[in-house]
């Protein structure tokens, strides 16, 4: 599902201004998308129960109704960071710790967005997003730089069917690919099986529709793929550590 930039809704503009000390972002779930690119100095995050180290040219993008942590560090940092909240349940591609991803043009074109964000112009928010939607896009070419291709698209096409079951021999077969080698490949670069890697974005998916929506779980299970709402809280048990009614009582 591509982003809708047009009728996103922008809670925070970025400040592309001068050193400063990083302040904390204490860990909670965020009802918005948040993307971070560090320019000079460093930045400590917490990502996926991961300690994430940018650095200058990184950026790290959290999911709308992900968990994100951001510690204090004491060394002067440059960075700007997005806060875009989209109408529709939108699932980025890509997220995370995105490593060397500034292009000679960023900082520009960031500088441009927060001119136009506090201007008084009547077409502000299609300029800015225009600018985003660059920025975005411009992200989504860094990640297929530095990744198999093969893999890329099976992250997409897994990405853009989220809402029903997909098979590796289907997907295998997207890709052109035999199912034993595609899952070997998978493996390698990941880190992590076909399976695993399909339940992990499903469930993560069900846990930002908790925050961005108002549905019950049953039919965040439906949602995801899933007929029977036992064994969509028995997947997300095993795959969470905690029910779907536990989990959403904990926001």
């Amino acid at each position: 599902m591509e982003p809708n930039f047009f009728e996103a809704r922008y809670i925070v503009g970025p400040v592309l201004g001068p050193k400063i000390k990083v302040p904390e972002l204490p860990r909670q779930e965020i009802p918005y998308m948040d993307l971070t690119y560090c320019f000079e100095g460093r930045m400590e995050y917490v990502y996926d129960d991961q300690l994430v180290i940018l650095r200058p040219g990184d950026a790290i993008l959290y999911p709308q109704g992900s968990v994100r942590q951001r510690f204090y560090t004491e060394n002067p940092t440059q960075y700007a960071s997005f806060n875009v909240q989209f109408k529709e349940d939108f699932v980025p591609p890509f997220a995370g710790h995105l490593t060397q991803c500034v292009r000679p043009d960023t900082a520009l074109m960031i500088e441009t967005f927060c001119r136009d964000f506090n201007s008084a112009s009547p077409h502000r928010q299609e300029k800015c997003a225009t600018i985003f939607a660059y920025l975005y896009y411009q992200l989504m070419d860094a990640v297929a730089e530095k990744e198999n291709p093969h893999i890329q698209s099976v992250k997409q096409y897994v990405f853009s069917n989220l809402s029903r079951t997909v098979s590796l021999d289907e997907v295998a077969e997207e890709v052109h690919l035999a199912p034993t080698y595609l899952c070997a490949l998978f493996k390698k670069h990941t880190g992590q099986t076909f399976v695993e890697y399909v339940l992990a974005q499903k469930m993560e998916y069900a846990k930002r529709l908790m925050v961005v929506k108002e549905l019950s779980l049953a039919e965040i299970a439906e949602h995801c793929g899933y007929d029977d709402y036992k064994y969509f809280s028995y997947t997300f048990k095993k795959v969470t550590g905690t029910t779907p009614t536990e989990y959403r009582k904990k926001r």
